[in-house]
């Protein structure tokens, strides 16, 4: 492996800084996030999820844990993010092969190292350890954190989120992952306490 195939991976998966999360866009928001900043939060709510579990006496091998956290959304450097509505009209096959060939293709000069990154995400898309089960409910309580601070700044189209199974598919991993969705849950009852309160106000 040379070194410059090292920098023109890392220069290739530095391209998820500059694609959106394009299913924000349905919904009217007009300045979404990154794909680089939903990974960078995904990897810190695996971290905070793999403490807790591990306060909890759960085993886990948290180096294998925030390296599945890292490279859980590469393929979409290479062939963007496809937003959740597109799926129906998508056959998960396809999708499944597209992504697993983006990697294969990023991976493919970096030999043994680039073999140890593709198994990683491979057993994270297959929910193939505990690790990558608490990386995929990560994955999803970091979307849930992100509707929920959109919801914060003021947009009010998001409700379907808060109540689309798909959203919360992975949180039987452990208890903690509810017990934070909980919390999530009412912070954002806040937002719209408060928010009655002041019209209630403004009409008084």
């Amino acid at each position: 492996m040379k070194a410059r195939d090292l920098i023109e991976f890392i220069e290739e998966i530095g391209r998820l800084k500059l694609i959106p999360r394009t299913g924000w866009r349905f919904h009217g928001i007009e300045a979404p996030e990154s794909v680089a900043d939903h990974s960078y939060r995904v990897a810190l709510v695996s971290m905070v999820l793999g403490d807790m579990l591990q306060r909890r006496g759960v085993k886990l091998d948290m180096e294998k844990l925030l390296r599945m956290a890292i490279l859980h959304e590469i393929p979409e450097a290479k062939i963007g993010d496809v937003p959740f509505p597109a799926f129906q009209y998508l056959p998960e096959e396809t999708k499944e092969n597209a992504e697993k060939e983006a990697v294969r293709s990023m991976t493919s000069k970096l030999g043994e190292l680039g073999e140890r990154y593709t198994k990683l995400w491979t057993e994270f898309e297959e929910r193939g350890s505990l690790e990558a089960k608490v990386v995929r409910a990560a994955d999803k309580l970091e979307l849930m954190i992100q509707v929920y601070e959109y919801e914060k700044i003021g947009y009010r189209n998001l409700d379907r989120f808060w109540v689309n199974p798909w959203n919360r598919r992975d949180f039987d991993v452990h208890p903690i992952v509810n017990e934070l969705m909980k919390a999530l849950e009412s912070k954002r009852k806040e937002i719209f306490k408060l928010e009655k309160e002041r019209g209630e106000n403004e009409d008084a």
